[in-house]
């Protein structure tokens, strides 16, 4: 039948000690390394959480500013546009303004150099009929 020696109990203790060996030396630093595993991936995943949401964070910040920068451009640009405008309206008013004054001048200038072209005229032609006059009939007409 079945003998029953040393070499079970044996085996038994040799099982044993070595699952005990096996725990302290294996085991046991395996277990303690995947924990440490799985705590610094925990904390890398809650540090990339945090690290996204101040990106995101300054993504917005940068992105309301680039817009009010935009807005404000945008309104100095009207603010030129208008400016601008106003200053050409200006100068085409002074250059009118100008122009309807040198017209004015030179209409007075053309009146007067007209009155006085007519003084001369009828002077000369008071002369040449006084001369025709005095040609015809011979004699110095009287004035």
């Amino acid at each position: 039948m079945l003998d029953i020696d040393w070499t079970l109990p044996v085996a038994l203790v040799s099982v044993l000690i070595f699952l005990f060996l096996m725990n302290k030396i294996l085991f046991k630093p395996l277990g303690d390394f995947m924990a440490a595993r799985d705590k610094g991936i925990a904390d890398d995943l809650t540090e990339a959480r945090h690290l996204r949401q101040q990106a995101e964070a300054a993504l917005t910040n940068y992105e309301s500013a680039l817009a009010e920068a935009r807005r404000e451009m945008t309104e100095q640009a009207v603010t030129t546009q208008r400016t601008m405008e106003t200053q050409q309206r200006d100068i085409i008013e002074r250059a009118r303004g100008e122009a309807n004054q040198m017209v004015t001048e030179a209409q007075t200038t053309i009146a007067r150099e007209t009155e006085e072209a007519r003084v001369r005229l009828a002077d000369a032609a008071r002369n040449l009929a006084r001369l025709l006059v005095a040609k015809l009939l011979g004699r110095e007409a009287a004035r």
